[in-house]
């Protein structure tokens, strides 16, 4: 069909390319919402003017611009967690009269604002022409107008059809009241002759607030269709996150993200350099600055104090947990294991030279100190410090990008306890649940590496005397040098670093940790889409299959965690969930798409309402003429598609 669109396109642009504007790709946002994306389809022609001046070309942007951050008396980047001014509550999640601060507001594309449309009657002429209906083609071609005839014609559709021929026409009907639309009056303008639709199709949109919309469908072949029916349908609740708009409860969490997603991001730019040939230190900018005295002192007694049991869990031993006084308690809770308390200091180092002495200061205590709180997590950094703690290993000395790596994986450990102790104690789902979904891309590594630990290793009198096995070449080898020839693809950049002698103190692998990362990404949207239906919905029933179903998804992978990044989400509830907050309540738009049929001729008609303009305010004329804000009872701007198929 593509194909031969395409030569309908490349015809018209022949014709009528130097006067009017002629694209061919997807349909416009509008033009999609008010017909369906079935019946505008992927790709169209589309016949229009454009108006690059005045004020529409003064307000789009061809080129995004950067937001500028708002200042708060400091430039430096505190991502480690220290007090954030916020004020938001919980509660005012979503609330429409926040101004959320989106850099789009507006239901269409900016581009969208260039379009203008064209006299009605002259895209008539051209549909008319017999040269037009006889080009070889397959598809629509929709020519906008400027509504100015007497029936506000918005759009004309002629769809090339081998076997039909087949006209459409959209208009745009004004702003009416919201208790005129009823079965009867649509029918009647179904077909004014007094006959009854075949077929109903109703898909009523309800706004919970302005990233949560509610989509309630259902079809019949009644002759007076109920055009809201909240008992025998099919519900899906869409749902948006924007990272801008973490609240002060989950802030603390993404900001851990954050962290990691910079780390990580070091450490691939310092291998990248290295391979080109670039001699540097790592950066490393994502704390705020500590003493080191101070870092000594608290390492030492990190070190040689008894951790203590975890918190006992203290609501929801009988049922399910308010997720929200679950978050909060995570925050407070009581870490117990040495690597997470660990990395809850060392990310507050300033600069990588910071960082790496505190490394240095670390493994020092480890090997005089009498450690008291033995790791418990099954990590590098925890392998390190009970060697030297058992007096197996030399004291490591850490270069390059080994302390980035080290933080790294620490800490990816830390984020997920922090998600499993949520979702646990929450009865969200089980730990298997995030196990299967959090651990696919370590498993090669995870499965293998503990239960080989003890095999590899040895006293520091039989690793300066070199390994006695065959072709070990009288290396020396130790549990922290491994052979990545022995478990090939583990890490990216370890191949470099093959043939060299040395300890092998930090593990790293590119595509690993981007899928660990993005992992952990897709458990907090998941976190931040349950509390925001917590807050709006009150679901407690449909959290678990809720949660479910999202952490089954394959999460995107990504590089970098921005305040424009958004996760959008679309889940099918049980329709007696929502129909107690649906009962009494006007819908934010409807869709009501009547079809009517014999042998030879198909007619469908479809109604459109929203409680906004969904059109660029200049796209047309009669556009400026309705003001809704004067009328104090609901209304709706109406919209009437009708199409016509008759065999040829």
């Amino acid at each position: 069909m593509s194909a031969s669109l395409a030569n309908v396109y490349a015809e018209l642009m022949r014709r009528y390319g130097e006067t009017f504007t002629i694209t061919y790709g997807p349909p416009p946002t509008y033009l999609a919402n008010i017909v369906g994306a079935a019946e505008a389809g992927k790709k169209i022609v589309l016949l229009f003017r454009e108006e690059r001046s005045g004020a529409a070309a003064s307000r789009i942007r061809t080129t995004p611009v950067k937001r500028e951050r708002k200042s708060d008396g400091t430039s430096e980047l505190d991502l480690t967690g220290s007090p954030l001014k916020d004020d938001c509550e919980v509660e005012a999640i979503g609330d429409q009269s926040l101004d959320l601060q989106l850099e789009d507001k507006n239901p269409w594309k900016l581009e969208e604002e260039y379009h203008r449309g064209v006299p009605v009657d002259k895209a008539r002429a051209i549909i008319c022409r017999e040269s037009f209906q006889k080009t070889e083609g397959l598809g629509s071609v929709w020519f906008l107008c400027d509504a100015e005839d007497l029936g506000q014609t918005q759009l004309l559709q002629y769809e090339f059809d081998k076997s039909h021929f087949s006209r459409g026409v959209l208009s745009y009907q004004g702003v009416v009241p919201a208790y005129t639309v009823t079965s009867q009056s649509l029918v009647r303008k179904h077909s004014p002759a007094g006959g009854h639709p075949a077929e109903t199709i109703i898909e009523n949109t309800y706004a919970v607030n302005s990233n949560m919309m509610l989509r309630v469908s259902h079809s019949t072949n009644a002759p007076l269709p109920l055009l809201i029916n909240l008992h025998d349908c099919e519900v899906t609740l869409n749902n948006t996150f924007h990272v801008g708009d973490c609240t002060s409860l989950t802030r603390d969490f993404m900001v851990q993200l954050r962290i990691l997603v910079y780390i990580r991001e070091d450490i691939v730019n310092y291998h990248k350099d290295m391979k080109q040939g670039i001699a540097r230190d790592p950066n490393y900018r994502c704390g705020v600055g500590i003493d080191m005295d101070e870092l000594r002192e608290a390492i030492n007694k990190t070190m040689t104090d008894v951790s203590g049991f975890s918190d006992l869990p203290t609501h929801g031993l009988s049922g399910e947990a308010d997720i929200e006084d679950v978050v909060h308690r995570a925050k407070i809770r009581r870490i117990t294991d040495l690597t997470d308390k660990l990395w809850e200091l060392l990310k507050c180092c300033d600069s990588y030279k910071d960082l790496k002495m505190a490394f240095n200061i670390l493994f020092q205590c480890a090997a005089r100190c009498n450690i008291v709180n033995t790791p418990t997590n099954k990590n590098r950094l925890a392998e390190i410090i009970k060697e030297l703690a058992n007096r197996r290993l030399a004291i490591p000395c850490l270069s390059g990008a080994e302390p980035l790596e080290l933080l790294l994986e620490i800490g990816l450990e830390k984020v997920y306890k922090d998600y499993e102790f949520i979702y646990t104690e929450s009865k969200l789902c089980s730990t298997n649940l995030l196990k299967h979904t959090s651990e696919v891309a370590a498993a090669n590594d995870g499965d293998d590496a503990p239960q080989n630990l003890p095999q590899l290793r040895k006293s520091l009198h039989n690793a300066v005397r070199g390994d006695p096995t065959p072709g070990a070449g009288g290396m020396r080898k130790t549990l922290l040098h491994h052979n990545s020839a022995d478990k090939p693809g583990n890490a990216k950049y370890a191949s470099q670093d093959d043939d060299e002698a040395g300890f092998k103190n930090s593990h790293f692998d590119e595509r690993e940790s981007m899928e660990r990362v993005s992992k952990l990404f897709q458990i907090h949207c998941t976190l931040e889409h349950l509390l925001m239906i917590q807050v709006h919905l009150n679901l407690p029933n449909a959290y678990s299959d809720i949660c479910s179903k999202l952490l089954k998804k394959t999460p995107c992978l990504l590089e970098a965690i921005d305040d424009q990044l958004s996760d959008e989400m679309d889940i099918t509830l049980s329709a007696h969930c929502v129909a107690s907050h649906l009962d009494g309540k006007e819908p934010y738009s409807r869709q009501i798409t009547m079809r009517s049929y014999n042998k030879f001729r198909e007619m469908k008609t479809t109604f459109y309402y929203n409680s906004d303009n969904i059109c660029p305010p200049n796209l047309v004329e009669c556009f400026q003429s309705d003001d809704k804000k004067l009328v104090k009872e609901r209304t709706y701007h109406s919209w009437l598609y009708r199409k016509i198929r008759t065999l040829q």
